[in-house]
């Protein structure tokens, strides 16, 4: 049996941009940010940090590159490598 919980994030110029976390029992919540995969444990203490409402595009960019980056320091499931497509 396949289990997993999703992150659906996106935008449109009418509500701006949206994300959505469904955990494992498919209850669909709308959060400020989300969090998700076995790096996410070493992440919690850097968005309390950092993570601020209104964020740029290219702020909320390299705040994204940056919790990537930092949860592959300290997974190895996480990748090696962080690609952003705009």
């Amino acid at each position: 049996m396949l289990q997993t919980g999703l992150i659906i994030g996106g935008w449109d110029k009418y509500e701006g941009g949206k994300i959505y976390g469904v955990p494992l029992g498919g209850t669909i919540l709308e959060q400020p940010f989300a969090i998700g995969g076995s790096g996410s444990t070493y992440l919690y203490g850097f968005f309390d940090q950092e993570w601020r409402e209104g964020m740029t595009k290219d702020e909320a960019e390299k705040f994204v590159v940056k919790a990537v980056s930092l949860a592959i320091a300290r997974d190895g499931a996480s990748g090696g490598v962080v690609r952003t497509v705009t």
